[in-house]
């Protein structure tokens, strides 16, 4: 009786055994909202020196399929351009197929043993018991410096997704343009709205400049910078428990395709949703400014003051002081000129004749009075030059020193080559007039790689 008992128990063990051998561990669920495939090929490339032939020709199948049902889609809806600029369609069986093929890719990748400087985790550390031990901590989970961010590195952090405020603002003036233009009563005439319709222009301008690339600037849920003897440091917020340390939000900073999304990015990317971000480190350590319009940097030798106003913007409100902005403009324009006037006079090496100052006080009231958009500007410029080179009998100005007088009067007095951006987004303050270590904003630059949850 106990030998039949004991061999059943023995079964009975045996079987539990090979039970536990045969359960795998459930992979981790994914679902994309983003995904760069360029990127994406060349890692995988990098690593495994090539992408299986079975693989290659389902992805070319799929594209090929793809291609020729856009072509004839495209013949139906010309039309529907303009109201799809934020939509993603993921209806195409071909579509379907061959996202399925580059999350394969993508898992395989995630799954080689890389090296991360941050990586999503399931487990929270534990909390240090000194501040101290923040610069000494062996664990990248824990803590790493900033100089450990180099150009290249992988990183892989749970966020709050959102878009920079320059997207933000576009994004939010192409759909009031479309409903005002539908429905124009809906700016009233009281103008609480009003200074919506007079950024179309510079926002037309931005527009073009993000060519349809889509910034974004998503914040850290578990990580936070802390500085300890002038070393920034990214820590896990567990790790800090309990300990007296002042704490930066991690931001985390990049340009993405809007092509690369396969959800619509009003769903994605203004719902402040978390999501995982995957992405290399794009500018080593961790920074205080970025430059979202990227290409806002080809003109900072003529527009010096552009770029900065650019980073300024923040998304307005009903509340916005327009009026007040564009008043002070106007101030700083009458300033302006006046001290060109007297720049000039200086170089030339004459007296101003007192007959043409009553000539120059109509100028300055016609300026104070109308337009400082950027042509107007250079319009009173070129009037204020010119009657000094004819009251005083001077020869004409060096074009080179005479951009170099009026872009140091303009930083002197506050006036901005683009007023639009100043008065009708009202920043907190000219980026010219705020000291690097004044910013509250701790980033890392990176190069995107796929956003999902």
């Amino acid at each position: 009786m106990w030998l039949k008992s004991w061999r059943q128990k023995r079964a009975a063990r045996k079987r539990a055994e090979e039970a536990s051998k045969r359960t795998i561990k459930a992979p981790l669920l994914r679902e994309f909202v983003y995904l760069d495939a360029v990127s994406l090929h060349s890692l995988l490339v990098s690593q495994n020196a090539t992408i299986p032939s079975e693989v290659s020709q389902a992805i070319s199948r799929a594209d090929e399929a793809e291609i020729t049902g856009t072509v004839h889609a495209d013949a139906l809806a010309v039309k529907a351009e303009t109201a799809a600029r934020y939509q993603t369609s993921n209806s195409n069986s071909s579509q379907s197929s061959r996202k399925a093929v580059i999350q394969t890719l993508f898992k395989e990748l995630r799954d080689l043993p890389l090296d991360f400087k941050l990586a999503a985790q399931e487990a929270a550390p534990k909390p240090l018991k000194e501040v101290a031990l923040i610069a000494t901590a062996a664990d990248p989970d824990v803590a790493e410096s900033a100089s450990a961010f180099t150009r290249g590195t992988l990183v892989e952090l749970e966020v709050t997704l959102a878009v920079d405020p320059v997207f933000k603002l576009g994004a939010m003036m192409t759909e009031w343009s479309a409903m005002a233009d539908e429905y124009p009563a809906m700016f009233g005439a009281d103008g609480s709205l009003g200074f919506l319709r007079e950024a179309q222009p510079i926002m037309k301008v931005l527009d073009r400049f993000l060519a349809g690339l889509i910034p974004i600037k998503a914040t850290a849920v578990n990580h936070v910078v802390v500085e300890i003897d002038d070393i920034r440091y990214v820590v896990h917020k567990a790790a800090l428990e309990g300990l007296q340390v002042k704490t930066w939000p991690l931001n985390v900073v990049g340009v993405t395709e809007h092509l690369g999304y396969w959800r619509d990015v009003r769903r994605v990317l203004f719902s402040e949703a978390r999501f995982t971000i995957l992405s290399r480190v794009a500018r080593d350590g961790i920074h205080e400014k970025w430059t979202p319009v990227k290409l806002a940097d080809l003109f900072s030798d003529v527009a010096p003051g552009f770029v900065d106003q650019v980073n300024a913007i923040r998304t307005p409100s009903v509340t916005n002081s327009t009026g007040t902005a564009s008043q002070s403009q106007q101030i700083a324009l009458g300033e302006a000129l006046a001290s060109y006037k007297t720049k000039l006079t200086g170089i030339v090496g004459a007296e101003w004749p007192s007959e043409a100052e009553f000539a120059f006080d109509s100028l300055l009231t016609q300026v104070k009075g109308g337009s400082t958009s950027p042509a107007a500007q250079r319009s009173a410029f070129d009037q204020v030059r010119e009657m000094v080179t004819t009251e005083l009998g001077a020869p004409a100005i060096d074009p080179d020193l005479d951009l170099e007088i009026r872009q140091e009067i303009r930083a002197s007095v506050g006036l901005e080559l683009f007023p639009s951006l100043a008065t009708t987004f009202s920043p907190p303050a000219s980026a010219s007039q705020v000291a690097p270590e004044q910013s509250e904003e701790r980033m890392i630059d990176v190069e995107v790689i796929a956003i999902y949850w």
